[in-house]
């Protein structure tokens, strides 16, 4: 019996060493293709240089994620979820092909996505309704609050697409949303590991090792962009990974990033709508700090400490 520690660092390596091999071949494809992200006009123009970059590092990430993760694990508890999770894939592999195939910046129509998003989320919970713990431990106390099947649904779709889409606002600098995620799955992998959800923490560790991947070709000045094929599906993942462990109120502290980034879309967008003003100069948040004169890679390491921070005072409210 392998020791779940060491388990859960070979697989973040073999993840992290795979990744390595894929992703320079899987660039000098799309290079080969001239395949690349096309960048709204809408967003801040300092990024049009970004023009053509290779994107899709998704797909990598979810590849070499999905092979490891069985190493050791021949029946993971996970495995009914894979096909819905593949499911978040597709539906941002799709986007990502509108975009770097097709040519069209914006994809495909929001609320059809989020139709789809809101479909595959009541899959996992229906389908997890057994294994997901039916309660919410309050963070920082002992006291554990029970839901009715009907409230643990409504609150589990409502997690995994808001964990979905947080995810993918914040994937919008070199290298943001890929430390903040790696930061975010090794929390959920330990805490995981800890309550003898064996199975979930492998995934989260696999996915942690594609990141760490990623992220290599994607810090400043990025040889690759996620796109929705990786951002969508990592997002869920996060989202079914809290529910799984029945702490998922830990997730607005260990995703904090996340959870600031969606709140200043969702405060700029009110705040237009209602007052006919902007809060930010742009927003998500990340890019309000951009156009105020920061530095790309600056901005994205303060938000990395902000989120280290977070899942710090994460790990504190689950051990209180």
């Amino acid at each position: 019996m392998i020791d779940p520690v060491v388990c859960g660092g070979l697989r973040i390596a073999c993840s992290w060493l795979l990744g390595m091999v894929l992703f320079p071949l899987f660039i000098r494809w799309q290079r080969r293709k001239s395949l690349g992200q096309k960048i709204k006009k809408e967003g801040p123009a300092i990024h049009l240089h970004k023009e053509n970059t290779p994107s899709m590092g998704g797909v990598i990430v979810v590849l070499v994620a999905f092979l490891v993760a069985f190493l050791w694990s021949p029946v993971p508890d996970f495995f009914p979820y894979i096909p819905l999770l593949s499911g978040f894939f597709l539906l941002g592999f799709l986007d990502d092909y509108w975009k770097s195939v097709l040519g069209h910046p914006w994809g495909w129509k929001a609320r059809y996505r989020f139709i789809l998003e809101v479909l595959l989320a009541c899959g996992v919970v229906w389908w997890g309704r057994a294994s997901f713990p039916p309660a919410l431990a309050v963070p920082f106390t002992s006291k554990v609050i029970a839901l009715t099947p009907t409230s643990f649904f409504l609150y589990g779709v409502l997690l995994i697409v808001a964990s979905c889409n947080a995810f993918n606002i914040a994937d919008g600098l070199d290298g943001l949303a890929a430390g903040c995620g790696i930061l975010t799955l090794l929390f959920w992998g330990v805490l995981l590991e800890l309550l003898h959800r064996s199975s979930f923490a492998a995934l989260a560790f696999a996915f942690a090792g594609g990141l760490f991947a990623f992220l290599w070709f994607n810090c400043w000045p990025a040889e690759i962009f996620l796109g929705d094929s990786g951002s969508l599906p990592i997002g869920a993942l996060i989202g079914i990974l809290a529910l799984a462990s029945g702490h998922s109120l830990l997730l607005v502290f260990s995703g904090i990033v996340f959870v600031i980034d969606t709140l200043s879309v969702i405060l700029q967008v009110l705040s237009f709508r209602v007052f006919g003003k902007r809060i930010f100069l742009m927003s998500p948040l990340h890019h309000h700090f951009e156009l105020r004169g920061e530095k790309e890679m600056r901005v994205t390491v303060r938000l990395w400490i902000v989120q280290a921070l977070g899942v710090l005072l994460a790990s504190v409210g689950f051990w209180r």
